[in-house]
C-alpha cells in the first residue's frame, strides 16, 4: 500500500518547513509529497525550489499557481493532481498541521487489517490535537444527519469518543485524513470555488455516501493554529461562511432543508455579528450578500444554460452554451444535462413552431 501527501500552503513558511519534516520522519515514509503553493509571497516559492532537489526517498512535487485560489482552490490542483500519481491512498492537509512520526504507520496498518478496504472505506483520519499537543480538538470530526422541522444537525465529535479505538462519521476537515483514491475518482473533488471554509465538510460528506469514513484516535496530527475569534471571522471571511454552509446544504439535501437553513444560518451569524462584530454594517451586508449569492448558485446557473440552449436565436445553442459553462467553471456533469435538456426544449419549440401551433395561438389571441 503506497500513500501519498497533499498539502496545501500559503505565506506561513516557517509553519510549512515543520509540516515537511513531521512527513519526513514518517516510521512509514509517503511515496511523494505534493506541496501546492497558492501564490506566497514570503520566499515559499524559492524554499520548496531548493527543497524539492534535495535527496530523498520521497518523490517531491511542487506545484505553484498564479493566484492565491484559497484552501478549497489549493485542495482541488493537489488532488487532481494525485489522481494521477502512484498512490492508493492520500494524506491531506494544510501547512500548519504536523502528524505524530508514527501517523501514517498506524494509518495503513488499519487499511491493511480491514477487510475490503478499498471497497468499503472511503477515509480515516487521526485525532486532531490543539498546538499543546495534548488537548483534543473534536471540531475537525463530525456527524452530519437531518432532524425533525427540516433542521441539518452537524455536531462535533465529543472527546469521549476517543476513547474508543475507533469511531465512524461523515465529516471531516483536512487535517489528518487519508483518503481512498479508489473513491477520489467516483465523485467530484473539493468545490474550489468555495475558496475557504466548508470545502473539507461538503467533500467529506459526498465521500461517506461512497464508503465509510472511520476516526482512527491513536493516529494523531498537531494542529498549530490559533484559536479564532469571533470579532475576527466577522470580516470578508463571514462571507464564504455563509454562503458555503448554505450552498453545502443545497447541493446535498432536499430543498425544504436548504429554505430552513436560509432562515437560521444567517439569523445566527447576524446575532454574531450584533454581540461582537466591530462594523456591524458591514457585516450584515457580508450575511445578505452571501444568502443571495447561495440561494442563486448553481441552480440558477443552471437553469440559465438550460433557457440559452432551449431558446432558437442566432448564437445560442449547444456549441456555444457548452463554451460558456466551460467559461463560467461549471461542473461538467450538471452543465452535459443543463445542455441536453437545453437541446430538448429547442426540438420542441422548433417543431411546434413548424406544425404552426405558435401561428394559431397568435391568431386567437388577436381576435
Amino acid at each position: 500500500m503506497k500513500i501519498g501527501v497533499v498539502l496545501v500552503t500559503y505565506n506561513r513558511l516557517e509553519k510549512l518547513k515543520i509540516a515537511l519534516k513531521s512527513y519526513e520522519e514518517q516510521t512509514v515514509l509517503p511515496k511523494y509529497i505534493l506541496v501546492v503553493n497558492n501564490n506566497s509571497n514570503d520566499g515559499t516559492k524559492e524554499y520548496l525550489e531548493n527543497w524539492s532537489k534535495d535527496n530523498s526517498k520521497i518523490e517531491k512535487i511542487v506545484v505553484n499557481l498564479d493566484k492565491n485560489t484559497g484552501g478549497s482552490g489549493g485542495f482541488y490542483e493537489g488532488l487532481k493532481n494525485s489522481l494521477e500519481l502512484e498512490a492508493d491512498w492520500v494524506w491531506v492537509a494544510d501547512d500548519d498541521a504536523y502528524p505524530k512520526e508514527n501517523a501514517f504507520e498506524i494509518g495503513r496498518n488499519y487499511i491493511e487489517n480491514y477487510k475490503n478496504a478499498t471497497e468499503e472505506l472511503s477515509a480515516i483520519c487521526g485525532e486532531v490535537l490543539k498546538s499543546d499537543g495534548k488537548t483534543i480538538d473534536c471540531s475537525h470530526r463530525r456527524r452530519i444527519y437531518t432532524t425533525l422541522f427540516n433542521r441539518i444537525a452537524q455536531p462535533y465529535s465529543k472527546v469521549k469518543d476517543y476513547e474508543q479505538d475507533e469511531f465512524e462519521i461523515n465529516g471531516f476537515s483536512y487535517v489528518g485524513t487519508m483518503i481512498n483514491k479508489e473513491k477520489l475518482l467516483k465523485t467530484e473533488l473539493t468545490k474550489k470555488d468555495y475558496f475557504i471554509y466548508y470545502d473539507d465538510t461538503e467533500h467529506s460528506y459526498r465521500l461517506s455516501k461512497l464508503g465509510k469514513i472511520i476516526c482512527i484516535p491513536k493516529m494523531q496530527v498537531v494542529h498549530d493554529a490559533p484559536h479564532s475569534e469571533m470579532s475576527e471571522i466577522v470580516k470578508w471571511k463571514l462571507y464564504y461562511l455563509v454562503r458555503n454552509t448554505l450552498d453545502f446544504v443545497k447541493s446535498n439535501f432536499d430543498e425544504k432543508y436548504f429554505k430552513e437553513q436560509c432562515f437560521e444560518v444567517p439569523f445566527k451569524f447576524k446575532v454574531a455579528v450584533f454581540l461582537f462584530g466591530k462594523d456591524k454594517k458591514y457585516g450584515y451586508e457580508m450575511i445578505n450578500e452571501a444568502v443571495k449569492d447561495a440561494k442563486a448558485g448553481k441552480t440558477g446557473l443552471f437553469f440559465a444554460l438550460l433557457i440559452f440552449v432551449g431558446i432558437p436565436l442566432p448564437g445560442t445553442g449547444a456549441w456555444t452554451g457548452t463554451l460558456a459553462a466551460s467559461i463560467l467553471d461549471m461542473d461538467f456533469k450538471r452543465s452535459i444535462l443543463a445542455v441536453m435538456l437545453g437541446v430538448i426544449l429547442a426540438g420542441i419549440i422548433m417543431g411546434l413552431a413548424s406544425a404552426g401551433v405558435f401561428g394559431a395561438v397568435g391568431a386567437i389571441f388577436a381576435a
